[in-house]
């Protein structure tokens, strides 16, 4: 059995990019709190391996945050694209 899907409109292209523009302001928000904890906090030790594996966690937390932000951005630009595509196409006969 095949389940129907609701028709695609605009309200929720737009619904969609409202949703994940706010994630991506939340996520963004998150990035940089965790950015001024990372940069209010240094890290001391005389361990090269300790500096190494601090470097590279407090990397990938920025990172990943900063990933997430893209990816929502772009999630975000995409939805709005296609609100406007469905807009302006003629409707089904």
């Amino acid at each position: 059995m095949r389940e129907t899907q609701p028709p695609l409109t605009p309200g929720r292209c737009l619904t969609g990019a409202a949703i994940s523009g706010s994630l991506g302001l939340a996520v963004f928000a998150l990035t940089r709190a965790v950015v001024a904890v990372l940069t209010a906090h240094p890290i001391h030790s005389d361990n090269p391996l300790v500096l190494r594996l601090a470097s590279v966690v407090r990397t990938a937390l920025v990172g990943g945050g900063t990933l997430a932000v893209v990816v929502f951005g772009v999630f975000t630009v995409g939805l709005v694209a296609l609100a406007v595509q469905v807009a302006w196409s003629p409707p089904d006969a």
